[in-house]
């Protein structure tokens, strides 16, 4: 069961909810998105990606949260075509196919734990891995946080309560050279929806959150070399 905590940016996002309601706009859509990145270093030619065979590694993910692996890692899928020039990538479950045809399940779990004890992807490892990719990169995904709570609200006229879902995600994303073992770039990006509730079986689309933030990080981040936050509200 995931477990439901008010965070920081829900604490934010509450003020900006509870005006529109004040004011009768009554929003169906307010997202507020951070992303923060590492500097590339100066000696990489981020040009080179579009030229490149990039492979995804599997979404690394809390135990508990092992469940959202296949809708976030087909949002970064998504998000990898829709980036401007997009990426000639390698799905995350195309890579662990392929290894696992090679006989490299068992190196690719081994160098997968290491980085969970160490936080670093180990070179000699990481070589064979990207030969049997025929990738000089490799992208590294993973989900940090996923919350969401239900709030309720007197409307304006003060005769019927509105509901509102307000979804947290929190994803990271590093970039790996396969033979140099080298880290090359790593995004962080948190987005907070809160979505007025119609029906009370209306659901937030996961995997479109999802895209956007990984887009948003892929793109400002990593392609154009940006950072910061954008709140979008709409109706």
């Amino acid at each position: 069961m995931i477990q439901i905590h008010f965070t920081r940016r829900f604490r934010e996002i509450i003020p900006l909810l509870a005006a529109a309601l004040i004011v009768g706009c009554t929003p169906l859509y307010l997202s507020d998105t951070h992303t923060t990145s590492t500097p590339r270093p100066p000696s990489f030619n981020v040009t080179e990606l579009a030229h490149q065979q990039v492979a995804t590694l599997g979404l690394l993910a809390p135990a508990s949260l092992q469940g959202f692996n296949p809708p976030l890692s087909h949002a970064l899928n998504a998000a990898l075509s829709e980036a401007s020039p997009p990426f000639r990538g390698i799905a995350a479950h195309e890579t662990l196919n392929m290894l696992n045809q090679q006989g490299l399940g068992a190196e690719y779990s081994t160098l997968i734990a290491s980085f969970g004890r160490g936080g670093i992807l180990e070179r000699e490892p990481l070589q064979r891995i990207g030969s049997a990719l025929s990738s000089r990169y490799v992208l590294l995904p993973g989900l940090a946080e996923f919350n969401q709570v239900i709030i309720d609200r007197l409307s304006i006229y003060g005769w019927n309560t509105i509901q509102s879902r307000v979804t947290t995600l929190r994803l990271w994303l590093q970039l790996w050279e396969t033979q140099t073992g080298k880290i090359l770039w790593e995004s962080a990006g948190e987005v907070t929806v809160a979505t007025k509730l119609l029906r009370s079986e209306q659901t937030v689309p996961l995997d479109e959150i999802a895209q956007k933030l990984w887009l948003r990080m892929i793109q400002d981040n990593l392609l154009d070399g940006e950072s910061g936050s954008r709140f979008i509200f709409s109706n």
